[in-house]
């Protein structure tokens, strides 16, 4: 029996959060909202033809009501066509063994969990690549406040929709993003989220761990990559 994260077809969707260009906010003492959010645009397009140059491995987790999916592991990479293969490397689980999540959810609500998924993981898409008119406003209403590790946090409330909140962490040294969490609802659930950035020596920015969960739903998903290897 094939395992249920697969049934869901997570990786289709966690692909584009995981291999979306990760560029962080700059430093508050640009001149303008506009000009930084011109630039946030021109560093997303520079970051994303970086990420064409690598392969990577990505790891998807599911918990579902306290059970666990077996990890999947896929290896990425870009096609000459400009599309992004995954490739399944991980083993599957033994066919004769009904236990994880797909045990304690019936065949009739694997559709309504699915659907429910896809619209967690769209949400999750919109808040970790936002457009740079978000970014021009979010320059603009940002709240700035120390952090730990001699860190700024950037915070904005109605980033994306009302009562949302999302907090840029700052490196002050370079300006970089070392991490983003934001709390927002879909479907009246409380969802937050937490992405951790990192970046490959001369290479780009990326996601190296985004974490979901709705508590009310009792789901958790977790995306890592890793492994970045230049082609």
């Amino acid at each position: 029996m094939q395992q249920f994260t697969s049934r869901l077809q997570l990786p289709g969707w966690a692909v584009v959060v995981a291999a979306a260009a990760v560029v962080a906010p700059l430093a508050a003492q640009n001149p303008s909202a506009g000009q930084m959010a011109e630039q946030y645009a021109q560093n997303a397009q520079a970051n994303a033809k970086l990420m064409h140059q690598y392969t990577w491995q990505m790891r998807v987790s599911l918990t579902y009501k306290g059970n666990a999916e077996t990890p999947e592991l896929y290896q990425m990479n870009w096609a000459p066509d400009g599309t992004l293969q995954k490739t399944l490397i991980s083993a599957p689980p033994e066919e004769k063994k009904e236990r994880g999540v797909r045990k304690h959810v019936e065949e009739s609500d694997i559709a309504s969990l699915k659907a429910y998924l896809d619209s967690l993981v769209d949400l999750t898409k919109r808040y970790a690549t936002p457009s740079p008119g978000t970014m021009m406003n979010f320059y603009s209403a940002a709240v700035t406040t120390p952090a730990p590790n001699g860190g700024v946090a950037a915070t904005e409330s109605g980033f994306l929709q009302s009562g949302d909140k999302v907090t840029f962490t700052l490196d002050p040294s370079t300006h970089q993003a070392t991490s983003f969490t934001f709390s927002t609802t879909l479907e009246g659930d409380a969802v937050s989220g937490t992405v951790i950035y990192g970046s490959v020596p001369g290479g780009p920015n990326y996601a190296s761990q985004t974490s979901v969960s709705v508590p009310n739903k009792q789901i958790a998903l977790v995306l890592e990559n890793f492994n970045f290897v230049k082609q």
